[in-house]
């Protein structure tokens, strides 16, 4: 794992946003809370305007609790250092899935996204949820699609290194390793108080 330049949490709100404003989950409540604004302040965001940043802040809160101390983002830290890093086929292996039910069940409790690939290639299926989710992913990665940065969270650099948001994707990638590019860019962000978080 190789960090590059620090960057500010209103580019992690906006990248959030454009990764769940087409997922199957995610999506319908995202543009619903958009309130007649365009989807271009998330499609294409300008992180320059900071009328546009505090409303992608807002609307995160909405729909995944940022900044409102619910949800996903329940005792999440408010400062929090963030970077843009590459990562290694290798260095994906060891990140970890959130704490959390479905996560956990699906990879046997390893929290490993190899292990749930595993899973998912043996027809297992978690909780009567579907996998079809990841293998449509799997095929726009073999496609080539281009998908928003992963969002990772750890204590620090030589602590376990979590998803945050990008849980199908990482998944979709290691159910067949060779379509994983050797380097891809993520998002990390670092904070001690994360080791206090139950998805952590």
């Amino acid at each position: 794992m190789r960090l590059l330049q620090r960057i500010s949490d209103d580019e992690v709100v906006a990248e959030f946003l454009k990764a769940e404003i087409n997922s199957k989950r995610f999506g319908d409540k995202i543009k619903n809370a958009l309130g007649g604004v365009g989807p271009e302040i998330i499609t294409n965001p300008d992180i320059t305007d900071a009328t546009q940043n505090q409303f992608r802040k807002r609307l995160l809160g909405k729909v995944r609790g940022y900044g409102n101390n619910t949800e996903l983002f329940e005792n999440f830290p408010p400062e929090v250092i963030w970077h843009k890093a590459i990562f290694s086929r290798k260095d994906l292996c060891s990140v970890m899935y959130i704490n959390y039910s479905y996560w956990n069940e699906l990879s046997g409790n390893s929290r490993l996204a190899i292990n749930a690939a595993k899973n998912i290639q043996n027809g297992i299926e978690v909780f009567g949820v579907s996998n079809d989710g990841f293998k449509d992913i799997h095929l726009d990665i073999k496609q080539g699609y281009t998908f928003p940065k992963m969002i990772f969270i750890s204590a620090n650099e030589k602590a376990r290194i979590v998803v945050l948001e990008g849980h199908a994707r990482i998944t979709a990638y290691f159910l067949e390793t060779e379509y994983i590019p050797e380097e891809i860019e993520v998002i990390i962000g670092y904070s001690e108080d994360f080791v206090d978080l139950d998805l952590y």
